[in-house]
């Protein structure tokens, strides 16, 4: 796995989550997307949120990034509010979203060399990051060919790669495996893990569960913007009287149908 860190950034020690939502609400004319809703994220935690369409998933995750202003309520990364510091707290933080963008008429090289220089990683140091990590998604042989002719998993594994240029404290990934070949999903598996092992944390919303069962050490499942349950995989056995052997299949299928 490839150096996350300039200056051992994964490596700090912080008192308290690398992410917290408290009370966040997010209303859209007559309908509440997200309700009240507060969890956290520690160091060295990957957080899944699940849940069924139009649970409020995407939007918590860009409420997180912020790409929305929350109804009421705060997001802190690092203790830092976002909207009341955002340029502080968004550089601990990485995000890729569910459709991944680049520009189409830039090299996918180009595009990393656009990021890392808004992020203000030297050249030098992100010409190694990007070639790390392109050799780690097996994606180098096409990073010099036009985004346009990427394929959907290509531009994920891009999109992957700009989050992790500028060493963030918190990763925020909405559908990580989305396009991809099992190959490369089975390395952003172990990617995630490793940057959890390093300090960092990672909130992941999909809606792969096996992945999620695979990877998270706890679970969030939204219904109608609030969470119905949360814990690890035990904690929601035991809340939903579910057998040792149950799978996060059955869990979700069983909190998801709760009234």
């Amino acid at each position: 796995m490839p150096d996350q860190g300039r200056s051992g950034a994964l490596g700090a020690t912080l008192n308290g989550p690398l992410l917290r939502l408290q009370h966040l609400t997010k209303q859209f004319t007559t309908q509440r997307a997200v309700d009240d809703l507060s969890l956290s994220v520690a160091p060295g935690e990957v957080y899944g949120l699940i849940g069924p369409n139009g649970s409020g998933k995407t939007t918590t995750v860009k409420l997180i990034a912020g790409l929305y202003r929350p109804t009421a309520g705060r997001v802190e990364v690092a203790g830092i509010d976002l909207h009341q510091e955002p340029e502080r707290a968004k550089r601990l933080l990485g995000y890729v979203p569910d459709e991944p963008f680049a520009y189409e008429r830039m090299s996918g090289r180009e595009f990393l060399h656009l990021i890392g220089e808004l992020w203000a990683v030297p050249a030098a140091e992100r010409a190694r990051k990007i070639d790390e990590l392109a050799d780690l998604f097996r994606i180098g042989s096409t990073l010099d060919a036009y985004v346009e002719s990427y394929s959907r998993g290509s531009r994920q594994k891009l999109s992957l790669i700009a989050a992790l240029l500028h060493a963030p404290r918190l990763l925020v990934i909405d559908e990580p495996i989305v396009g991809l070949d099992p190959e490369s999903a089975a390395r952003t598996r172990e990617l995630l893990a490793d940057y959890a092992a390093r300090g960092g944390a990672v909130l992941v919303c999909t809606h792969t569960l096996a992945f999620a069962e695979a990877v998270c050490h706890r679970l969030g499942l939204l219904r109608d913007g609030r969470l119905a349950a949360e814990g690890d995989l035990p904690t929601l056995r035991a809340l939903a009287g579910a057998a040792a052997g149950d799978s996060l299949e059955d869990l979700y299928l069983h909190f998801a149908a709760r009234s």
